[in-house]
């Protein structure tokens, strides 16, 4: 794969969770397992919302992909809109490239747009 993204069709375990920096998620059953997982943690999950043909996601990859190296002690998901509208649709993610801030299954903050400067800070912010 060569990249810090983990394509997993299949449920992650905690260790491929513990060890990819951004977890791409591919099926239902592997976000509700991800977001239950996280529900009962004091770790911060970041959902970066996504899709093929957006412009602003595509020029903000290189930036999370640096900052996601930056941050082990956060959970980053990245969800395509056009495959999961209904997990876009729960958080409201109508504009993208957006970023949702959850702990213990709680929304506390989001970022909309390529905004590379407000996502650390947030980061910062909510990551302890």
């Amino acid at each position: 794969m060569g990249s810090n993204v983990s394509s997993v069709h299949d449920v992650p375990s905690s260790t491929e969770i513990k060890n990819s920096l951004v977890v791409e998620v591919e099926s239902r059953r592997q976000w509700r397992s991800l977001f239950d997982s996280m529900k009962g943690s004091y770790k911060l999950l970041v959902i970066d919302f996504t899709a093929a043909w957006c412009g602003p996601c595509k020029a903000m990859e290189p930036r999370v992909k640096e900052i996601v190296s930056r941050y082990p002690e956060a959970v980053f998901a990245r969800v395509d809109v056009d495959r999961f509208m209904d997990v876009a649709g729960t958080y409201r993610a109508n504009t993208l490239p957006a970023f949702v801030f959850v702990k213990r299954g709680e929304e506390i903050d989001r970022v909309v747009g390529a905004k590379p400067d407000e996502l650390v800070y947030k980061i910062e912010k909510h990551r302890g």
